[in-house]
């Protein structure tokens, strides 16, 4: 789906219009749900059933199921979508951040994604100040396939408690398209599980902004296999600082491409963009130009 494509009023129409007709219900023998999550003070529209959490939600919520969040900040810690929650579609309702996940128990993180085929258009997800992180896809056991985030916002980790906005462990054919992520120590980070290590994961159109530390990157005996990186915007925090490392995929078993990326105040050396030689670069923009040349 290109991002000319992708609008709340085309998705809200061919979802209702989908559902009517039994188009969404392929392969299920069943006609799914349109769920509609309350909050803020905007009316309930007239498709959905209404409830009343999120939790409650992912826990009577079907595979195929389609499902609207209303404007408001969601305070649910810890929330966790089932692997048995397949084909699931979770749609903000308002603009990037008006429907958001902000739980304020301490230490709590945001929505671990432990489905296949689940798609975010349109969300925000924090974590508490010291959660480990906003979303994860994936644990040590679980590999979920094909998860999709478009025009979603990512924030809310610190210092004590880095691990990352955004964590990708184990999963497969993972996308990121014109979503922020911001706020806090890490940006998008990769990790391995039982199944081995994310794979096919393709981050394009996003703004990083204001993290202290890394923008995409992986820990010591962590890689990407297949990470594409597309025409995303590296900038610097408030105050003008960069962060330590806007990519950090230093070991060389990382695999990936990376073109048309612009880093504030940046140039190609190590230190700010540190590639393995398996990441394949350029052209990617810098405050010396846009080069070819890879990182030093």
């Amino acid at each position: 789906m290109g991002l000319e494509k992708i609008n709340m009023q085309n998705i809200m129409a061919a979802l209702k219009q989908g559902a009517a007709s039994g188009v969404l219900a392929s392969g299920y023998g069943y006609a799914p749900n349109n769920w509609y999550v309350r909050g803020g003070a905007l009316s309930a529209p007239t498709f959905g059933r209404q409830i009343e959490s999120l939790e409650k939600l992912f826990a009577l919520a079907q595979p195929g199921d389609v499902a609207f969040l209303g404007p408001g900040e969601y305070d649910e810690p810890n929330l966790v979508i089932p692997e048995r929650l397949s084909n699931f579609t979770l749609i903000g309702m308002g603009g990037r951040g008006s429907a958001f996940v902000e739980p304020s128990l301490v230490g709590a993180a945001g929505i671990q994604v432990l489905a296949d085929d689940v798609t975010f258009v349109n969300m925000g997800v924090a974590s508490e100040a010291t959660g480990a992180f906003s979303l994860k896809i994936g644990s040590q056991t679980v590999s979920p396939a094909r998860f999709r985030a478009y025009q979603c916002k990512f924030e809310g980790n610190e210092a004590a408690n880095p691990g990352g906005q955004v964590v990708l462990q184990g999963c497969g054919d993972t996308i990121l398209e014109d979503c922020e992520i911001a706020w806090g120590v890490n940006g998008i980070i990769g990790d391995s599980n039982d199944d081995g290590f994310p794979t096919q994961t393709l981050i394009r159109r996003c703004w990083f902004h204001d993290l202290t530390t890394v923008h995409v990157g992986v820990g010591a005996a962590e890689h990407f296999v297949e990470i594409w990186m597309y025409k995303n915007k590296h900038m610097r925090d408030e105050a003008g600082v960069a962060p330590t490392d806007f990519i950090l995929l230093s070991d060389n078993a990382n695999i990936g491409h990376m073109a048309e990326n612009q880093f504030a105040n940046a140039t190609n050396a190590t230190g700010v963009i540190t590639i393995g030689t398996g990441i394949l670069y350029g052209p990617n923009g810098t405050e010396a130009g846009w080069s070819t040349a890879r990182p030093a």
